[in-house]
Formats: C-alpha cells, sequence, structure tokens
C-alpha cells in the first residue's frame, strides 16, 4: 500500500490507542509494592489527608497542565491546596473521600485526570491481558501497580456498589449509558451519506462483541454508498475511547488500496515533559529526556514562558516504540477488506471531541483523508501516567507531558483546528443530539453550495 507513517505522527497517534511506575514519595521515589498488602478500611482523618497530600505533591511536580489550565480558566489549581484540605477534612466516609478526590480534580478541566473508578480500573485489567497493549509506554511502567490494586479495587467495588449498583456494571455499559453508537442515513440519494459515531470505546473488558458488530454495521453502509461523491462523518461530541476504532472500523475500509501519505510540513509537534522525579524514573526507560544545554538549543525553547523553561524539558520517544506502533497500524490496513470509496470526506467535529476522537482528526489534518469541518476539537497531552495513593490504594490517572505546536501553541488549548469552521456556538440546548443535527445540516448546506460552484 503507497502510504508513509511518518515516527512523529506515529508517536501522536499512539498516546490515545487506547483510553487509557508508580512510586512512594518519601522526597525519593521508590516502589509502590508496599501498598500491595493494604487491605482497605475505613480511612481516618490523617489518613486522607495524607493521600491528599501525596496526589497533589506528586501532581505538583509532574502534571503537565497547570500552565494551560491557568490561561484558560483563570485557576490556579495548586494555591488551593488548604482549601481542599479542608473539604478532605469534611468528608465522613471512604464513599465522600472517593467523590471529593474526583471533584477536586475535575477543578482541572481535565478530561484525562481523574480517581480510577472500579470499572475503569478493570478495564485496564483487561487491556493489559493483550500483549500488543501491554506493551505501550502508557501501560508497561504501571503494570505491576495495575496487578497488585486488584484485591484492593474489589473492596472499592463492594463499597461503592453498596450504595449505587451500577459501580459494578462494566465500564463500557457505563459509558454507553445504552445509547445506540452508530447512526447511518442517505441525506440525499446518490449523493450525500451520513455516519455518526458517538463514541470510539471498544468493550474489550467483554472480548469486543459490540464493537465487532458496530464495525459490520459501518463495513455494511459504506459499502453501500462507496460511489456516493460524498461522505459526511460526524465525531461532533465523541470524547473518545480507542484509536483502534476509527482505524480499523473507519479508515482502513474507506482507504483501500489508494492509501495515504502523511503532509511532512504539518506534523512538526515538540512534546514537553515536567521534570519531576515521578515522571523521570517511570519513562526513562523508555523516553529521551533533553538536558538543559539540549533543551535551550532547541526550537520551540525562545517561544517558551519562563515558567515553562524552569519546569519542562523536551522528551523524545526511543525509535523502537515508533515502530512498534506503525506495525499495530499498518495490520488493520493490511486485513480489512476495502470499500474504496473515492469520493470527498467531511469529518465534522467540535469542542466536545476529544482523546481518540482529536486523534482522528489530526490524522485527517495530516493526511488530508478528509476535510474538518465545525469548531476546534479539545485537546490533550502525552506520558499518560498513574499513580496509587498510599492508604486507600486509590489509582489516579494524568498527563505528565505536553504537546506544542512549532509556533508554540498549546494542543491542549488548542485541539485540532478544522479545515472550515462553522458559526456554531460551543454549546446548545439538548447537546449533543439538536448540536449533531446543527451541525449536519450546515455541513449538507456547503456540499450544496460546492455543487453550484461547478
Amino acid at each position: 500500500m503507497g502510504k508513509k507513517l511518518s515516527i512523529s505522527m506515529i508517536t501522536f497517534i499512539f498516546f490515545l490507542f487506547v483510553i487509557f511506575s508508580a512510586g512512594f514519595f518519601t522526597g525519593i521515589y521508590t516502589s509502590n509494592t508496599l501498598f500491595a498488602s493494604k487491605e482497605l478500611k475505613d480511612l481516618t482523618e490523617k489518613e486522607k489527608i495524607e493521600d491528599f497530600e501525596y496526589m497533589y505533591n506528586i501532581l505538583k511536580d509532574n502534571y503537565a497542565h497547570f500552565y494551560e489550565v491557568k490561561k484558560m480558566y483563570g485557576y490556579d489549581w495548586l494555591a488551593h491546596k488548604e482549601e481542599f484540605i479542608e473539604e478532605i477534612k469534611n468528608t465522613r466516609n471512604n464513599i465522600e473521600f472517593y467523590n471529593k478526590l474526583n471533584e477536586i480534580l475535575r477543578k482541572l478541566h481535565d478530561g484525562h485526570l481523574y480517581v480510577a473508578s472500579p470499572s475503569y480500573f478493570n478495564y485496564l485489567l483487561k487491556l493489559i491481558e493483550g500483549e500488543e497493549i501491554r506493551n505501550f509506554i502508557e501501560f508497561k511502567p504501571f503494570i505491576k501497580m495495575f496487578k497488585d490494586s486488584k484485591k484492593n479495587y474489589e473492596k472499592w467495588s463492594e463499597l461503592l456498589g453498596s450504595v449505587n449498583p451500577s459501580h459494578n456494571s462494566s465500564f463500557f455499559v457505563q459509558m454507553r449509558r445504552g445509547q445506540k453508537n452508530i447512526k447511518t442515513e442517505i441525506l440525499e440519494e446518490d449523493k450525500i451519506a451520513y455516519l455518526r459515531v458517538n463514541s470510539f470505546l471498544i468493550d474489550k473488558d467483554q472480548n469486543s462483541k459490540n464493537y465487532r458488530e458496530e464495525k459490520k454495521e459501518i463495513y455494511n453502509f459504506l459499502k453501500t454508498i462507496k460511489d456516493y461523491p460524498y461522505l459526511i462523518i460526524d465525531i461532533s461530541g465523541n470524547e473518545g475511547g480507542s484509536s483502534e476504532y476509527w482505524i480499523d472500523a473507519i479508515v482502513a475500509p474507506l482507504i483501500g488500496e489508494k492509501g495515504f501519505r502523511y503532509s511532512e510540513d504539518k506534523n512538526t509537534w515538540f512534546y514537553l515533559s515536567r521534570k519531576g522525579k515521578y515522571t523521570k524514573k517511570n519513562f526513562e526507560k523508555y523516553v529521551i529526556f533533553y538536558d538543559e544545554d539540549k533543551f535551550k538549543e532547541s526550537p520551540i525553547y525562545d517561544k517558551l514562558s519562563e515558567e515553562m523553561k524552569k519546569d519542562f524539558t523536551i522528551c523524545e520517544f526511543k525509535e523502537n516504540l515508533s515502530k512498534q506502533k506503525e506495525n499495530y497500524i499498518e495490520k488493520f490496513f493490511k486485513s480489512n477488506e476495502y470499500v474504496n470509496f473515492k469520493g470527498r470526506i467531511f469529518l465534522i467535529i467540535d469542542r466536545g471531541t476529544f482523546s481518540a476522537a482529536t486523534r482522528f482528526a489530526m490524522f485527517c489534518k495530516e493526511t488530508g483523508f478528509a476535510t474538518l469541518i465545525g469548531r476546534s476539537t479539545s485537546g490533550d497531552g502525552s506520558l499518560t501516567s498513574y499513580m496509587r495513593l498510599p492508604n486507600s490504594g486509590l489509582i489516579v490517572r494524568f498527563e505528565a507531558g505536553t504537546i506544542l505546536n512549532r509556533d508554540g501553541g498549546s494542543f491542549f488549548i488548542e485541539g485540532v483546528k478544522p479545515d472550515i469552521e462553522l458559526d456554531v456556538p460551543d454549546t446548545n440546548a439538548g447537546y449533543p443530539e439538536v448540536r449533531a443535527e446543527i451541525l449536519k445540516q450546515k455541513t449538507v448546506e456547503l456540499i450544496k453550495s460546492l455543487g453550484k460552484e461547478k
């Protein structure tokens, strides 16, 4: 197949293949295994504060997006430590403590920052059973932590399930909430087809049965409209899941034998990492961290604020990992039946497009696979990390790296920008259904105007 996969793009796509080294902080970071044998009990006020301060200290030195959040929302999370501690003190039991931690983390407006629920934890355990997934850098440093936490999370599952049985349903079921994920329409016979995918989450904790059915449904639809001149793919409001979904179920059958080529002038990204000891310890086997002199010589250095120059450095993923991800992507193009769609594709995006869905938008931007239409997506970062709290045994997910473009702009702030921006507010009553309908109709109007120009 005539396609070229650039190393920088492969690395970029890889960060969200699945949505979704621990240490113990005592001035230095050592193994987290001493937590493994602890049984969950009613936490004392002192133990809850210890857990919060452990989390706070690791985030303070290793979390990547404090500066971006402050710029976007004018909110200095780190300045509210004492306020947070008082809130922790007021929690009456383990459940309130669990909820309060998530509430505190939500103040950073980061969809990749949270306390892992029992259902999400079980989903992670299922993911790492597969050798390919287990070797991804976002999991590899933390495999032992996940395995050692299994019994503890069984206790959390019992506790949370005792007040809300839905806590014990699978992560996939919780996220889908019984909603149909795929919507297909013929908007104009023999001319305009429409495919909406609400989520890219794959039910790997249930052997991907639902995903296989959805993939088949998408393929059958694409096959029926393969001769249409226009296809609209709508991922507005899609919060992600796994990039495997859009590669395997959408791109591979559509791209066929024509392949694709990355635009070398669009994929210059700089991956910056916090300089914290926790990050360095967990990722030093897989990532090259620039020393201070080399960082100063990088093209991005002079475009950074003084705060970022102090707290970040550039990181590069080692070549063998990039090659691994290239092979992972390659297999889907070799194993799929092709539709060989020859028409023009429009991808609808908006601020509700996030994570693996944002990766799809980036792929389209860099390969010309589709014209992006709508509003800018939400962005995220890199170096997905996990920590385990010492008393509760709860696991917190966070990002230790951020991504900047060549002019110093933040991907976390800017996301992926559309090729054609639509004048649609970022929020609508009844979102996402009402908003999706507005975006769809405006895209159809644009396509029809293109026909008139001819």
